[in-house]
């Protein structure tokens, strides 16, 4: 039997750095949610007795461990907690039909994350700060301009309206996607929800239709995960009506957008327009597509969040 040698320098680790475990603990809390319990992580900085808490959820029909463990672990080296939830019927959360994406339902998880994290005295619940991305990035601005009481906003890449999915499909799919829509509602109340991929194989409709974006969303997925590529099909009549803001000048509290120059599902001139709009943002572009910010320009997205983070 022979080996082969190498002696160069080791390869470089794929993905974002992850710091010691030693460096933060996590425990796993639950929530009621309109009478729907729903599934969280708390992380917490060691060595801090009450740290500001950035709540997380993620991206459309995203659970929580799809890109999001290693901006709770980073934030926790930084001193920060962390608290990572996925939305009623997804995840770990109960609920039915499974991976439903609802707008409406899924801002009032929001607000009901936010209201179990303020009775515990373990963290400061007065520093609380939304971060989303993606769809995630729109409910927590909205979150947050309801709330009126949370510290800050971090939306990254967020989808501020239905057109990045909606968009593109010229007339026949949208008529397409809204009939499997209506489908889906009629068929749901005596047969169960009717389901498309949510980024499929391109054989199929499918929510994700561009390829390297459906590509980019398989890499969030962990290897030995249960989830399902699937949705109920109403998506897209949500989808068709959603707008994330009526009044940006509801929102008061600080806002940190990050958008990126490649990215179709949340163009950078519709986030930079809402920074105009909003009282106190700030807004940061960099070269990247919609899920870049998970792997190749994490340390860069890591890096304006965290000085961000430090002016709260």
């Amino acid at each position: 039997m022979s080996a082969w040698r190498h002696r160069g320098k080791p390869p470089a680790a794929r993905g974002p750095r992850r710091p010691s475990h030693f460096d933060y603990s996590r425990v796993s809390l639950s929530f009621e949610s309109d009478g729907t319990d729903c599934a969280g992580w708390l992380y917490r900085p060691d060595g801090v007795e009450t740290p500001p808490v950035v709540v997380m959820a993620g991206e459309l029909a995203a659970e929580r461990r799809f890109g999001l463990r290693t901006y709770a672990e980073r934030l926790a080296e930084a001193g920060f907690a962390a608290f990572l939830f996925d939305y009623r019927n997804t995840g770990d959360s109960d609920g039915e039909p499974r991976n439903l994406v609802a707008p409406g339902s899924q801002v009032a998880d929001w607000h009901a994350a936010l209201d179990g994290l303020r009775e515990r005295p373990e963290i400061d619940s007065k520093r609380l700060i939304l971060w989303g991305a993606g769809l995630s990035g729109g409910y927590a601005l909205r979150a947050a301009a309801e709330d009126g009481r949370v510290a800050a906003v971090v939306a990254q890449n967020p989808m501020l309206d239905g057109t990045g999915v909606m968009g593109g499909r010229g007339v026949r799919g949208t008529l397409a996607a809204l009939v499997a829509g209506v489908r889906d509602k009629l068929q749901s109340r005596l047969l169960g929800p009717y389901r498309v991929p949510v980024v499929g194989d391109g054989a199929s409709m499918a929510v994700f239709e561009d390829p390297g974006t459906r590509g980019a969303y398989r890499e969030l997925v962990p290897p030995g995960s249960a989830w399902r590529d699937e949705t109920p099909a109403r998506v897209f009549l949500s989808m068709f009506r959603y707008r994330a803001l009526s009044d940006p000048e509801e929102i008061t509290c600080p806002v940190l957008l990050v958008a990126g120059t490649r990215d179709e599902l949340a163009p950078a001139d519709d986030v930079a327009a809402l920074a105009d709009e909003l009282i106190d943002a700030t807004f940061v572009e960099l070269p990247a597509d919609h899920f870049d910010h998970y792997d190749r320009t994490f340390e860069q997205t890591f890096g304006h969040l965290r000085s961000f983070l430090n002016t709260i």
